[in-house]
């Protein structure tokens, strides 16, 4: 397959794609820079070649390179499926090994403090904020919230949310004051149907750009003097239940996790909470 063939494959592929905008954003980025690479070089997509495109970036972050592996990997595979390939160019690639990801959590204290930088007239802002803070949402199911998946009725409200791998899960709102925000908000709105979060500027009614809200989510810690990227609200979320001592089967349906071992690595305990649950059996011994 030569790049100029590559290129109208790759967009294909893409359009077909059923993942997140964010993951088919990076799919695009990965693709298009091989395809270039291709072309300036005037090489086919094989094996040979592809290992050669690796070897040209050895600068490249082991997390980055993994990625990438990733992106060419679904895509071969589309396209054998598709007959537009007879071999997989990707069979012989060795993927990086990544260390075991051990998200960071913050205080609710420092959330707090990035939270009270949002000024008073974005409304929007801060309960989306609020929300993946308070909820552990991830920030793809925030942005495709509807109308309809919001139930505030009096002792029962929660979330309808569309997780990974389309699988829907409830999520329960028990904090009181992002109840009354939601409310408020929800009363403010201009229509009775479509995104929670609705973008005012496309001109569409669409769901607010991820790229918007990570720019916004951005400018709010730097005023708050707080480091903190926009995953770590899920992060910090996890672990403030484990330090209440809600149980991990519990946390992992709430987050959405497939798997268990998925929770053990987003929620850790404080050394005070360890700390305390030691001298409690210590005493009953």
């Amino acid at each position: 397959m030569d790049a100029a063939r590559f290129q109208i494959c790759a967009t294909r592929f893409l359009v077909e794609l059923q993942r997140s905008p964010q993951t088919i954003r990076a799919y695009r980025a990965d693709l298009n820079h091989l395809q270039t690479w291709l072309a300036i070089h005037e090489q086919v997509l094989d094996a040979q070649n592809l290992g050669q495109y690796l070897a040209a970036h050895p600068t490249w972050a082991a997390a980055t390179r993994s990625r990438k592996h990733t992106s060419f990997e679904r895509f071969a595979q589309w396209a054998i499926r598709h007959e537009l390939l007879d071999r997989d160019p990707t069979v012989h690639l060795e993927r990086p090994r990544l260390p075991p990801p051990h998200p960071k959590g913050l205080r609710r204290a420092d959330i707090e403090r990035i939270l009270a930088a949002i000024p008073t007239a974005q409304r929007r802002d801060a309960l989306l904020f609020r929300l993946l803070y308070e909820t552990g949402l991830r920030i793809g199911e925030a942005l495709g919230l509807h109308l309809h998946d919001l139930d505030l009725a009096p002792g029962d409200e929660h979330l309808t949310v569309l997780g990974k791998g389309d699988r829907k899960r409830t999520v329960l709102l028990d904090d009181p004051k992002l109840v009354s925000a939601l409310k408020r908000y929800v009363r403010t709105l201009p229509y009775t149907h479509g995104p929670l979060f609705q973008a005012a500027r496309n001109g569409r009614g669409g769901p607010v750009r991820y790229q918007s809200v990570q720019e916004r989510w951005q400018g709010y810690t730097k005023q708050a003097g707080v480091t903190c990227t926009l995953h770590q609200l899920r992060h910090s979320h996890a672990t403030e239940l484990v330090n209440g001592g809600v149980s991990l089967a519990t946390i992992r349906k709430r987050l959405g996790h497939q798997h268990i071992q998925t929770t053990l690595r987003y929620a850790e305990i404080s050394d005070g909470v360890a700390d305390d649950e030691v001298r409690r059996w210590r005493r009953r011994c």
